[in-house]
């Protein structure tokens, strides 16, 4: 029989599956309140991770998992170890299929999966299961994100971003892999959608459901808001480890030159080198200027060649904000060694 708990899946990366995840935490916990009732976080398998403390040892858990964990402070209830059970790192595959990781083997897979989930469900009055990916990540392990849903017993809720035709080829993909592991889907929802069409969509999309019998409802319809794409400056302190300060990144209190347009050429660490584009693309924001044009010369002095009018629009300059931007966007951070082994 179905749990109180849904799973959360999405049709392709970056979606917003946690952005969702997060929100119907929160739905959950505010709905819940007034009886007492308790809300709970999983994600079972996770691949970008993070090294907490827990009873006195240094274990890995997936990054997300740390931040939900913490942020809704379920450490009053729930063991980190049991928000995240697994973690595939990097070579983890390969060492799989070469039969050197028992840990990952069919049968110890699912017992550690079904023992954590049995803990934060014996815990909580309902669940929110945040898979990895969309619902055929996994695959290579034997243990895709439909299969996991069907043997912890939840429904599964997709994500997809906005659009009609590409968002129900890429559904139908999804829906067509929960059906071969038997994993009922709770419904669809639209996430990411231009604000004019939210209407249209919802109404197609479910149009489309109904006509090849999915019999699965189009359960909500979010519009694009651009400000969850903007970074704050809590987001690049976290980034950087808090490597940013606010002489870093302000021309006229730092004679710093870590953001430095001609100094990106000069760092062979691909981190520093990322943290110095985002500060860039800070100062830029902040209208702090530094920016050149041609993106040549050193604006982090502050001087007189510095650019104070919101400059900057063409070459070098807008390049840093537009990779900023785009990085930070698709959160593509494993492209500078942020996330290492």
């Amino acid at each position: 029989p179905a749990r109180r708990a849904i799973m959360v899946l999405a049709t392709k990366q970056h979606t917003g599956k946690t952005s969702v995840s997060l929100a119907l935490i929160q739905t959950a916990r505010k709905l819940l309140a007034p009886s007492g009732g308790t809300v709970g976080y999983m994600k079972p398998v996770g691949q970008q991770w993070v090294t907490v403390e827990e009873g006195g040892e240094q274990i890995r858990v997936d990054k997300d998992a740390a931040v939900a964990h913490h942020y809704f402070k379920l450490q009053e209830r729930l063991r980190l170890s049991d928000v995240s059970p697994i973690v595939i790192g990097r070579g983890h595959t390969k060492a799989f299929l070469d039969g050197e990781m028992p840990s990952l083997a069919a049968e110890a897979f699912e017992a550690r999966l079904t023992s954590a989930f049995g803990a934060i469900s014996a815990a909580s009055d309902f669940v929110v299961v945040e898979g990895t990916g969309h619902s055929g990540v996994g695959a290579v392990l034997g243990w895709n994100n439909a299969r996991v849903a069907a043997a912890l017993g939840v429904e599964v809720v997709l994500v997809a971003n906005g659009g009609v035709g590409s968002t129900f080829d890429e559904l139908s993909l999804n829906v067509a892999a929960c059906r071969a592991e038997k994993a009922a889907i709770a419904g669809i929802i639209i996430n990411k959608c231009a604000p004019s069409k939210v209407a249209e969509v919802t109404t197609y999309l479910q149009k489309a459901a109904d006509r090849f019998g999915w019999g699965v409802p189009v359960l909500a319809c979010v519009p694009y808001g651009d400000d969850l794409d903007k970074p704050s400056v809590s987001d690049l302190v976290h980034l950087f480890e808090g490597g940013f300060s606010k002489e870093r990144y302000v021309p006229s209190e730092s004679a710093s030159s870590l953001a430095s347009m001609s100094n990106l050429g000069k760092r062979r660490d691909l981190k520093h080198t990322a943290a110095a584009v985002y500060a860039t693309a800070l100062r830029y924001a902040a209208g702090y200027g530094g920016l050149r044009a041609s993106g040549g010369g050193g604006g982090s002095s502050g001087g007189s060649s510095s650019r104070s009018d919101g400059g900057g629009a063409k070459g070098g300059g807008n390049s840093s904000v537009l990779l900023a931007g785009e990085c930070l966007r698709q959160r593509r951070f494993e492209r500078y060694e942020l996330v290492t082994e």
